[in-house]
């Protein structure tokens, strides 16, 4: 589409890129224009491009351009790719916009996913909590039962209920960890749910880390509330921990249950999440369900998700990111594949 990008062209939202051959500029619209000629059904982007290929140029090109044009962008990256940019932004703000989350041992990113500012849980938020549970509870290897499931789900349906209609209790995973404990544990007797439907005590067992005086108990009950609702432009560096068997995964999977949060408040706002290496932490068994969660939800919010990998092997080695990220990104961006 030439060069116009104006508000009354036929596409105002897009990319200023440049054609090779000649160096005319060109605005390239890779999301609007063909969601409404129905050549895509979502806005998800899936970017290949091996060491040296100019990935992340592009990709950093790509988000400026986005944010420039009042996109929300949330990346999780494994790399500092994004540090350059996210200063940038900062200074030019004075400070507002373009936050930087780096996790240190003596600082590390807290959340308080039981925590919402205008005390609404909608179905995506229980959805999103749901989720997290079950991927702190389970293995990858073991998915859980529908029993297990109903079971965890009406833990959480009732908790969030005690939270609303109980204003001194406060939100956190510790209150719901004592909820589980106590209260909901009595509810399983008289209900006759056998142990082998739910059993609570391998639950609370498995789950005993992220409570108060565990080896992560500081993960899941922040006190300080990440208010990241107006900030467009929010990057987490996840490098320290990308070795992190049981951090990793937890950490990112958060971050998104963060971004789900804002997407679904922001209604008719351009939002956009961009993983880098880091969605290789959640391509195991037991969190497939959680990125085609993602993917699904975020098309219904005016949202896209990006995935930015270098390697073709780690495509067609995972058959999760070939039946989610793959089937679920409508458009790829292939960089210099000579390489292969």
């Amino acid at each position: 589409i030439g060069e116009s990008c104006s508000r009354d062209s036929l596409s105002p939202f897009g990319i200023r890129m440049v054609d090779r051959l000649t160096g005319k500029p060109v605005h390239l619209d890779i999301s609007d224009l063909p969601m409404r000629k129905g050549v895509i059904t979502n806005r998800n982007k899936f970017i290949l491009g091996p060491s040296g290929s100019g990935k992340s140029f592009f990709t950093n090109h790509m988000v400026r351009q986005y944010y420039e044009q009042g996109t929300h962008v949330l990346l999780i990256d494994t790399g500092n790719s994004y540090q350059g940019l996210c200063n940038l932004i900062h200074n030019k703000t004075g400070g507002e916009d373009g936050i930087y989350f780096t996790y240190e041992e003596n600082d590390p990113i807290a959340f308080n996913p039981f925590y919402v500012e205008d005390g609404v849980f909608d179905i995506e938020k229980k959805e999103s909590i749901k989720t997290l549970i079950l991927t702190l509870w389970k293995r990858d290897d073991e998915p859980p039962t529908r029993a297990e499931e109903v079971a965890l789900s009406n833990a959480v349906n009732l908790f969030l209920e005690k939270i609303r209609t109980d204003r001194t209790l406060a939100p956190s995973f510790n209150t719901f960890y004592e909820f589980i404990r106590d209260e909901y544990q009595e509810i399983l007797k008289e209900k006759r749910t056998r142990e082998k439907d739910f059993d609570v005590f391998n639950f609370l067992n498995v789950l005993e880390p992220y409570y108060r005086g565990g080896e992560y108990d500081f993960l899941l009950n922040s006190d300080k509330q990440l208010d990241l609702l107006g900030k467009r432009f929010i990057v987490f560096e996840l490098d320290n921990i990308k070795d992190n068997k049981v951090l990793f995964p937890i950490v990112t999977i958060i971050i998104m249950e963060t971004f789900i949060n804002k997407m679904r408040r922001l209604k008719g706002i351009r939002k956009m999440i961009l993983l880098e290496e880091a969605w290789k932490a959640i391509s195991k068994e037991g969190m497939a369900e959680y990125l085609k969660y993602l993917f699904k939800t975020v098309r219904k919010f005016f949202g896209e998700a990006v995935v930015v990998t270098q390697e073709v092997e780690d495509i067609i080695s995972s058959d999760i990111v070939k039946g989610t990220i793959i089937n679920n990104s409508d458009c790829k961006i292939l960089l210099d594949q000579r390489k292969y």
